[in-house]
C-alpha cells in the first residue's frame, strides 16, 4: 500500500543545535545566582539535595521552579530527581510559574491517627478563622508526636495538646523556631560520658571487626519492624558482600503511636551518629 510522506522542515533549525539544546527547564541566571548564594561552599553532592532543599525554603519560604532548576545545574542532577525529592515531603512548598507564594507564617496540623483520634479535625477546621489570611493552615502527614496528641507545628516549632488558644498565642508571640528539648545531650557533654571512644578504638583497631559483630549477635537486638531480624546477622551478611556497602538509618515515625526513634535523637543525637559510623 503506497503512503504519501510529507516532509516537515524545521525552519533554522538543525541537528547539530538540537542535541546542544539543554533537556527540561532553561535555568534563569538569577535564579541560579541566588541558589549559588544560599549554598556558598557547601558541596555541590546529589546526597546533600535535602539540605540544599531546606535552605532554599527557609530563605525564600516556598520552591520556585526556576530555582529548582538552577539546583539541579549546581547538583549535576535531572530536574526531576530534584522535583521528585522536593514534592515527596511536606516540609517544601513549590511554587510555579503564575502562582502566588505561600503565606509568610504556615501551621502544619498533624492528621495522623492519634492526633485525628485527639481532636485534630477541629483544628483544622477552625484555626483558618482565629490565625487570619495572613497564616496558612495545613493538614500534615504524622509528624512522630503521637505521644503528645493533637500537634501543631507553627513554622517550625511544634505545639504539644495543641489547642486553638495555645497555637494563637504562638503565632502571635512569634514563636516559630523549634529548641532543644530538656535534657538535651550535645556533643560536650557525650564526649564527658565516654562517647565515641568505642569509634575509637575501632578505627585504632584495638577493636576487631569480629569482636563488634559478636557483641551485636550476643546481644539479641533485633529489629522491630515487623520480621524481628536479629541485628548482628544483618550485620554479618552485609559485611560479606562486595563492597561499596552503603547503609541508611530509617527514623520516620509513620507507624500509628511511634514516636522513640524522635526522642532518642531529641535528646542523645550523638549515639545513633557513633553507631551509623561504627
Amino acid at each position: 500500500m503506497n503512503q504519501i510522506v510529507i516532509p516537515i522542515l524545521a525552519v533554522g533549525a538543525t541537528r547539530e543545535r538540537k542535541r546542544q539544546a539543554p533537556k527540561g527547564r532553561r535555568v534563569d541566571p538569577q535564579a541560579l545566582s541566588e541558589v549559588q548564594a544560599l549554598l556558598g561552599d557547601m558541596p555541590r553532592r546529589r546526597d546533600l539535595l535535602i539540605e540544599c532543599l531546606h535552605l532554599i525554603q527557609d530563605r525564600y519560604r516556598c520552591l520556585s521552579t526556576q530555582h529548582l532548576a538552577a539546583l539541579a545545574q549546581e547538583l549535576r542532577m535531572a530536574q526531576t530527581e530534584v522535583y521528585e525529592v522536593a514534592s515527596f515531603y511536606h516540609h517544601f512548598d513549590i511554587v510555579r510559574e503564575g502562582e502566588d507564594s505561600p503565606a509568610a507564617l504556615t501551621v502544619r496540623v498533624c492528621d495522623g491517627i492519634a492526633c485525628e483520634l485527639a481532636g485534630a479535625g477541629e483544628l483544622i477546621e477552625r484555626l483558618p478563622a482565629i490565625l487570619g489570611a495572613d497564616v496558612r493552615v495545613l493538614a500534615a502527614p504524622c509528624v512522630g508526636r503521637c505521644e503528645q496528641a493533637p500537634v501543631a507545628v507553627v513554622g517550625q516549632k511544634p505545639i504539644p495538646q495543641a489547642r486553638c488558644e495555645t497555637v494563637q498565642a504562638a503565632v502571635q508571640a512569634g514563636e516559630v523556631a523549634d529548641t532543644p528539648a530538656p535534657g538535651y545531650l550535645d556533643h560536650a557533654g557525650y564526649l564527658q560520658q565516654g562517647g565515641y571512644q568505642l569509634l575509637r578504638q575501632c578505627l585504632s583497631g584495638e577493636r576487631d571487626l569480629d569482636s563488634v559483630l559478636a557483641a551485636m549477635e550476643s546481644s539479641g537486638l533485633r529489629g522491630l519492624g515487623g520480621a524481628g531480624f536479629p541485628a548482628g546477622r544483618k550485620w554479618r551478611i552485609v559485611r560479606a558482600e562486595a563492597g561499596p556497602r552503603l547503609m541508611a538509618v530509617n527514623i520516620d515515625e509513620g507507624e500509628p503511636g511511634t514516636f522513640k526513634d524522635r526522642v532518642y535523637l531529641e535528646t542523645d543525637p550523638h549515639r545513633f551518629l557513633e553507631g551509623m559510623l561504627i
